[in-house]
């Protein structure tokens, strides 16, 4: 049987702190961190998050594309990538409508922890990078939540 022997949950509701938070292709930026003790090789470390993000619709055809990264130890693209996952959409030419479509994002990734890091508490951050065509922002809720199960 499964014990919980860490958790950590960050959540930005809609509208609150930094939301929204309009995108623009190219550099990756931070959403959010958790901390969590790797005590072990032997226990299975858990990681959730949901990002609600927003599209605005113009005259054009537009393709948000958007990578969403768990990085260890820091947000900058030195350290280094626990997973990665890309979400897009294709959305034709409305010629009559100028409004904004919401999305969400979710994923779930579960990886044994390496030996280097054992016996540590490490910083886990979600962070976001466009890399499509079109107006994003990141509109909420994110969340970030994980666990250490042994």
């Amino acid at each position: 049987m499964l014990n919980i022997l860490d958790f950590d949950k960050e959540e930005i509701p809609i509208g609150s702190g930094s939301l929204p938070l309009n995108l623009t292709p190219g550099p990756e930026l931070a959403l959010t961190s958790i901390f969590l003790n790797i005590s072990s090789t032997n226990v299975n470390l858990l990681i959730s998050a949901t990002v609600g993000w927003e599209v605005q619709l113009l005259n054009q055809t537009i393709i948000p594309e958007l990578i969403f990264r768990i990085r260890r130890g820091g947000s900058g693209s030195s350290s280094p990538i626990v997973f990665q996952i890309q979400d897009s959409q294709y959305l034709p030419d409305f010629q009559q409508f100028i409004m904004p479509i919401n999305f969400n994002t979710s994923f779930d990734h579960s990886e044994n922890p390496s030996p280097s890091i054992v016996g540590s508490y490490q910083q886990y951050y979600l962070t976001v990078q466009q890399i499509g065509i079109g107006n994003v922002s990141i509109i909420g809720p994110v969340n970030l939540t994980g666990m250490i199960l042994g």
